[in-house]
């Protein structure tokens, strides 16, 4: 890559800047033959097209080269026809100062390939007469379409493009769209569209003299992009779904993906007991085996010695349909709270309770476990997040991957991953209620991204019975029929991304400190492994197969190379230096106001949940996030009333014998 090319034109005193130059920066020191996307722009500020295509290149480990139009055609078509140019992007206000012939015969390799080209941020100012000539006369305008109502995205089924997001409707971010008119004659591949009352195209593919041209309109301003909805990766794929589509299907290997598709169900809170509220352990094996999904069990530490045997003989039986992973410590309120309700140092010390109590359980049960933390109620601060990492926690997995005392980022990437090393340089997650409305969209956008799908309830989501699951189960598995439903532990050491190098390796970019390598193919490789790494916690070893390996820590990234032959796999365990000692660590349960909570909570799930009026208290409780010492106060209240009601009612009962007996005592004889 170019850097002076690119930084002509970007106004690096701005935030947004400053982060893609650093990234940019990273790019270039560790990777200079990494594949690139060309953009072809007008002189003057970068528009929106550019800002997106950034964040597109970005996602997939590309470079962005951007030419201003309009210069020497020579220079550009070397860069064009370089071997690490894997499409071309040209911004549609551009067209004018574009040589159509040199571009043309720089994008026809020698090998007979062609690079693909794509037009973007088409509007109704785009000139109609350059629109035909860019688009072998298939396009004739472009038309703006208005509506009172929210419109639709529609995507299309196109071989190699649209993959699982054929025949998927995403609600369009907005009332107003640009749309391609097409002429009468045309024969193009439509991809998508934007439907009101009727699907007009807004992405298409022609052919332009044998030439794969793309064509997108514009479809959301750079004002509509700040305004996203943070946490819905819907909405912010919608902005970039055109140039997602064309990047993928562009870099192909040499993108950043994922070597296979993921799912999880988790359950938090039961404790191993049959049956635990709405949880029927037999029932849900069965329907895990009917509809082919993992359930992990979100286990609180507190419970470790409780376990039912013959539930924990049908759990150890079947590892590939059960698994347990660390839910909390006690599960005390938020006993993982702000640093100031709650000092570091206590909420540590239940982060080590928590392991020497799940160590505990194993040995008990026979039962492994996951070193995956989910928080209680709302996850933690990014200290804790630290912590969770120096004791070797592979990572942490809840309905917010932002700590609590951290703000969400704004940027298109953040909302694009489910996952982050952004806090603290640790794992952080998030999951997805099970009893999501509609998720089709959802599921599609995710196993397009090559996104993990965690989903997450509580016993109550079963009160319909065992098959609560069996839709969203079914739905992903139609929709990715080669997903793999596995523990929280077992995803999270495949939570890597794997490209094509120049020289037919693959470079890794690791998320957690456990890997799982493989080599799906059928030759000898080797994989270069790279992990955000800031040095702190120390690193005390890196071992591979359980052998101690080689390493070295450059510009904030952990680096290693791994050989790998054919068909196989290698595992690779990151330790941070701590003063983890199991043995040493108190398990006893000696709060009384731990136990009380814990029995009052275990009242509510397993006996109240039978009935309507316990199932309404609870969701009140829930929804009003009611305090453990109001807890306390209320469930001592309800006994003190109780034990009155009670003694009011003997007292009655005792009044009433009491006059029938003086009745018996003062009746006249019979007469």
């Amino acid at each position: 890559m170019r850097p002076a090319r690119f930084l002509r034109g970007m106004d690096c005193s701005s935030p947004r800047s400053a982060l893609v130059l650093s990234f940019l920066l990273f790019l270039l020191g560790a990777r200079s033959h990494s594949s690139d996307i060309v953009l072809i722009r007008s002189v003057g500020a970068p528009l929106t097209e550019q800002h997106k295509l950034e964040a597109v290149t970005q996602f997939y480990g590309l470079n962005l080269e951007v030419i201003a139009a309009g210069g020497d055609d020579a220079a550009f078509s070397r860069v064009v026809q370089q071997g690490v140019t894997l499409a071309v992007a040209v911004e549609a206000n551009a067209l004018a100062v574009v040589n159509q012939e040199t571009l043309l015969r720089a994008l026809h390799r020698r090998s007979g390939e062609s690079v693909p080209l794509l037009i973007l941020g088409i509007t109704s100012d785009t000139d109609a007469t350059l629109l035909k000539t860019w688009s072998g006369g298939a396009v004739i305008g472009c038309r703006r379409l208005e509506s009172l109502r929210r419109l639709q995205y529609a995507v299309g089924g196109v071989s190699g493009i649209t993959q699982q997001l054929t025949d998927v409707d995403i609600p369009f971010p907005g009332h107003g769209a640009f749309y391609l008119a097409l002429g009468e004659q045309s024969q193009v591949q439509v991809i998508a569209t934007v439907r009101d009352d009727h699907p007009v195209p807004v992405f298409i593919e022609s052919d332009l003299h044998r030439q794969p041209v793309f064509l997108a309109s514009q479809t959301s301003s750079y004002d509509s992009m700040a305004e996203r909805d943070a946490e819905n990766i819907v909405t912010a794929f919608t902005e970039v779904a055109p140039e997602m589509m064309f990047v993928k299907r562009s870099a192909g290997e040499r993108g950043w993906h994922a070597l296979h598709h993921y799912a999880n169900l988790t359950i938090d809170d039961p404790w191993l007991r049959e049956p635990y509220g709405q949880l029927n352990y037999r029932g849900l094996l069965e329907e895990m085996n009917k509809h082919n999904f993992h359930t992990t069990v979100a286990f609180i530490p507190w419970n470790y010695d409780r376990s039912q045997p013959d539930v924990v003989s049908l759990v150890r039986g079947h590892p590939e349909r059960f698994s347990i992973c660390i839910h909390g410590n006690n599960h005390d309120h938020k006993e993982f709270a702000d640093l100031h309700s709650k000092p570091l140092a206590l909420q540590v010390n239940d982060l080590k309770q928590s392991l020497a109590r799940m160590e505990k359980f194993q040995r008990l049960t026979g039962i492994p476990y996951d070193d995956v933390f989910v928080f209680p109620h709302s996850i933690g601060s990014e200290k804790v997040l630290e912590e969770l990492k120096t004791y070797n926690f592979l990572a942490t997995i809840n309905s917010s991957n932002v700590p609590m005392d951290r703000r969400r980022p704004s940027s298109l990437l953040f909302a694009l991953r489910p996952v982050t090393l952004g806090f603290a340089d640790f794992p952080s997650i998030m999951r997805y209620p099970a009893a999501m409305p509609a998720p089709n969209v959802f599921i599609r956008i995710n196993e397009f991204l090559d996104n993990p799908l965690f989903f997450y309830t509580h016993h109550d989501f079963f009160i319909t019975g065992m098959k609560a699951f069996d839709g969203m189960a079914d739905e992903v598995n139609n929709i990715e029929p080669d997903i793999r439903w596995r523990s929280v532990g077992d995803i999270v050491k495949h939570l890597y991304l794997v490209r094509l190098r120049d020289d037919s390796n693959y470079d890794v970019l690791a998320v957690s400190s456990n890997l799982q390598l493989e080599n799906a193919t059928a030759r000898d490789l080797v994989f270069h492994v790279r992990k955000q790494e800031t040095g702190s916690p120390a690193i005390t070893s890196v071992a591979v197969d359980g052998q101690q390996y080689p390493f070295q820590l450059n510009n904030g990234y952990l680096e290693f190379n791994i050989p790998i032959r054919a068909g196989e796999a290698r595992d690779v365990v990151i330790e941070y230096q701590n003063d983890l000692d199991v043995a040493a660590i108190d398990t006893s349960k000696d709060s009384l106001r731990v136990y009380l909570l814990r029995t009052i909570s275990d009242y509510r799930d397993i006996t109240l949940s039978r009935y309507s009026a316990g199932r309404a208290f609870t969701d009140l409780y829930n929804k009003n996030e009611i305090t453990p010492f109001l807890v306390l106060a209320l469930g001592f209240a309800l006994v003190i009333a109780g034990a009155l009601a009670l003694w009011k009612m003997l007292a009655i009962v005792r009044r009433r014998n009491s006059g029938a007996s003086m009745q018996i005592f003062t009746a006249p004889p019979n007469q």
